[in-house]
């Protein structure tokens, strides 16, 4: 195959001077005819060193095969554009098909653009985690809210202040709800604010705080370290969602595990087709939930260390296990 004309004066002041990036001109026998700038900014490899030769030559067998069907794509006249990552840096390259003296090559250019993708990673995570952590506030808030509203309702009708003891305990729900979901959302380190709690205690607390209807709640009694809001609204969050798909006669059950705990109920359990999906923010299979209480679980067990795994219960419920 006939070597393609050197560069002229123009074009070698381009490939010198272009910014952050390497431009290479390669045939269709992936050879790498024409390599600039003359030090490469990645590497520090001399670009005569890599003029002459082929592609397998220059990189490693998972950076060939990655590469060599994009480049015989452009040679065959189809452009291409995609990132790569080589080492620990991630590479932008775009390739187009020429023709030099009616022989196919490819220009291929690439540039580092490990910061840019990272900047972008690390504000898509941003934002949504903002956005389910936002949710997830308006989700938790609504029970004790509710509660707030009805002993205040109940208050005014009978004038009896006992009821105001019920709206100052919901308030003072919402008030740490606040304080612990924003927290959240606006850190990624997890609370150290971790005492010994009791299971029952906490479990309970948590029941009060839900329409539980006729449901109940059995407890065997442990201890862990834990921050006690946040673990009560996991709890607050498994018990609504036992309730509401379990039914208003459902049993839910709180217990030890070796380095964790679990929670099960009575109920008919999760279909097995959505086991997989049931952590997934905003899934949801109905009862009026709003698909954000099993993220909020997952998250508030993550942030203690927790990994959590769904199974069955001995009556075919759901069992989550905390460990």
């Amino acid at each position: 195959m006939k070597s393609p004309r050197p560069p002229s004066g123009g074009h070698r002041a381009l490939i010198e001077r272009f910014p952050n990036g390497v431009l290479v001109l390669f045939d269709a026998d992936l050879y790498y005819r024409i390599v600039g700038p003359d030090s490469l900014p990645f590497s520090g490899r001399n670009a005569s060193e890599m003029a002459g030769a082929h592609l397998s030559e220059l990189f490693p067998e998972e950076t060939v095969t990655e590469l060599e069907p994009k480049l015989r794509a452009t040679i065959e006249g189809t452009p291409q554009s995609f990132d790569s990552e080589y080492g620990d840096r991630i590479h932008h390259i775009e390739t187009r098909p020429v023709h030099i003296d009616g022989e196919p090559y490819g220009v291929l250019v690439t540039q580092e653009v490990t910061d840019a993708r990272q900047t972008a990673t690390d504000l898509e995570e941003q934002n949504e985690r903002l956005d389910q952590f936002a949710s997830m506030l308006s989700h938790d808030l609504r029970n004790p809210l509710s509660i707030a509203v009805g002993e205040l309702e109940r208050y005014r009708e009978t004038g009896d202040d006992a009821y105001l003891d019920g709206v100052e305990d919901a308030l003072g729900r919402i008030d740490e709800i606040i304080v612990d979901l924003t927290t959240l959302a606006r850190s990624n380190t997890p609370s150290e604010e971790h005492e010994s709690v009791s299971l029952t205690e906490i479990s309970r607390d948590a029941w009060e705080l839900i329409d539980t209807q006729s449901a109940s709640l059995e407890t065997q009694d442990c201890t862990i370290e834990a921050d006690r809001s946040q673990l009560q609204a996991l709890f607050e969050n498994l018990f609504r969602n036992a309730v509401g798909h379990g039914g208003m006669d459902v049993t839910v059950r709180v217990g030890p595990l070796e380095g964790g705990f679990f929670v099960e109920d009575t109920g008919d359990g999760i279909p097995p087709e959505t086991k997989e999906q049931v952590f997934e923010y905003g899934f949801t299979t109905g009862y009026g939930g709003s698909g954000v209480g099993l993220t909020i679980v997952r998250r508030i067990a993550a942030d203690h260390d927790l990994d959590v795994s769904l199974a069955e219960s001995p009556e075919g419920g759901a069992r989550f296990e905390f460990y």
